[in-house]
């Protein structure tokens, strides 16, 4: 039985009972390791209050927690060789503390955060969820329908990231009844369903946190944690860390970090997936990818060549992501205002990361840019190449551009800016349409005075 499980049993099975120091637990991998007696100091988890995207840390605590998996980058990928007495130092209960709590019933964990040097990641998607009822605390509108309730809440979106919900699909999402969506496209919200308990979600993909309104996640952390919000909860969180030069780790890296145990996790040891033509070192420049995971876990890491992802076949450009679920486990607010500490702590070998700035939001969006501009350059080249050189000879090059150039002034998606100023406007924002309901109830209705009384109260009056 693994360390998370034997917890889990005891928490569950022998509550309220003093238990004994434990020790010479079995991991599953038939190794022997300790568990710490009631009382014993567990690892301490960094003092230091959460930043908020600053990058400040004091430099004489971040070195406390540090992995002791490095990757020599002087070294070639094959000459590495595991040091099994560090990795199994890391994983002690002291280098990585495993802290329990019961959540509907349930014995769940709770992640834990390493001090990191600098701001190594940003956000990169998000799904909230919290009942309804909370926009009856937010806004000061008559909410009956869920029409009502979807502008209230675009308004506390909007204050939050900048652009509100724009327009409602014609289909629900994520098993809701119903959905919208956020911006240009940068997320959806959604409600209603039986089984939807009457919560709501709020899920931001990657183009929304980029689009977002600076400072968005320590609005949203104050706004999850006031005491008008009711019963929030995040359900899923990505972490990344951008390396735009590949002058960090390459997927060949993590496949090699994961055989010498840079991916392991309590005594456990990720189910690692290679997406790609690794065999014959991707010829057609399409990309690598390495999980280390599985989708259906609470914890999923991914590595892979985000430039040619993007259409660059030669860009250097490297990715490391790590998704966060709450199946198993509570992902604390927190989170958004400090994200790095969870994202060092999350596998050992992430904790090279730490000294390591993440790339800003402008580089981030002018690298896109890039990529997009070099994808449709090289297909436009292929299929309409030879057609492009001679209608040039005959039409000339103005003519020519103005007999094929599109009539909509829209933007490709591949080069769209994401921010939040160029996102549609708003639903509280737009005009309402009117709907006469003749049976609809109004104060009169229930003994208060009202200039305008129901048909219902007009009948009682006669």
């Amino acid at each position: 039985m693994s360390k998370v499980k034997s917890l889990a049993h005891d928490a569950m099975h022998i509550r309220g009972k003093q238990l004994p120091a434990r020790s010479g637990g079995s991991r599953e991998d038939g190794q022997l390791c300790c568990r710490e007696a009631p009382g014993q100091e567990r690892a301490k988890v960094s003092d230091i209050p959460p930043t908020v995207n600053t990058g400040e840390r004091r430099q004489v605590d971040a070195h406390l927690n540090e992995a002791p998996y490095v990757l020599d980058k002087a070294q070639k990928i094959g000459s590495v060789q595991p040091d099994q007495g560090l990795i199994a130092e890391f994983q002690k209960p002291k280098n990585a503390p495993i802290q329990l709590c019961m959540r509907d019933g349930k014995v769940v964990m709770q992640m834990v955060r390493i001090p990191a040097q600098t701001e190594c990641c940003v956000i990169d998607t998000l799904r909230v969820t919290m009942h309804e009822k909370t926009i009856f605390n937010k806004s000061f509108r008559t909410m009956i329908s869920d029409e009502d309730i979807a502008r209230g809440f675009s308004e506390s979106i909007e204050q939050i990231f900048g652009f509100g919900i724009s327009k409602k699909y014609d289909k629900g999402r994520d098993f809701f009844l119903h959905a919208w969506e956020l911006g240009d496209n940068y997320g959806h919200f959604a409600m209603g369903g039986i089984k939807q308990r009457d919560s709501i979600l709020i899920a931001i993909n990657g183009q929304g946190c980029l689009a977002a309104k600076e400072g968005w996640e320590l609005r949203l952390y104050q706004f999850l944690t006031s005491n008008d919000c009711i019963a929030p909860r995040i359900t899923r969180v990505d972490l990344a860390h951008d390396d735009f030069d590949g002058s960090q780790l390459s997927v060949y890296d993590f496949d090699r970090a994961w055989e010498e145990g840079g991916f392991d996790r309590y005594g456990n040891r990720p189910e690692p997936q290679n997406y790609g033509s690794w065999k014959n070192n991707d010829p057609m420049g399409k990309g690598l990818t390495f999980y280390a995971g599985t989708k259906s876990s609470s914890q999923l890491f991914r590595g892979y060549q985000k430039g040619k992802q993007l259409g660059s076949p030669d860009s250097p450009w490297m990715r490391a992501e790590v998704q966060f679920s709450n199946h198993d486990k509570v992902i604390p607010f927190e989170i958004l205002i400090d994200p790095s500490s969870y994202f060092v702590a999350a596998y050992p070998v992430l904790q090279q990361y730490s000294p390591n700035k993440t790339g800003k939001r402008t580089e981030t969006v002018k690298k896109m840019a890039e990529a997009g501009m070099e994808h449709f350059t090289k297909y436009t080249k292929l299929g309409y190449g030879k057609f492009i050189r001679i209608a040039r000879q005959i039409y000339g090059d103005k003519e020519f551009l103005d007999l094929v150039q599109s009539d909509q002034e829209d933007w490709p998606s591949r080069l769209r800016i994401p921010d939040y100023e160029f996102s549609p406007t708003p639903i509280h924002r737009q005009a309402e349409a009117f709907s006469f309901s003749p049976f609809a109830l109004t104060a009169s209705d229930y003994g208060y005075p009202d200039d305008d009384s129901s048909l219902h109260s007009q009948f009682l009056n006669h």
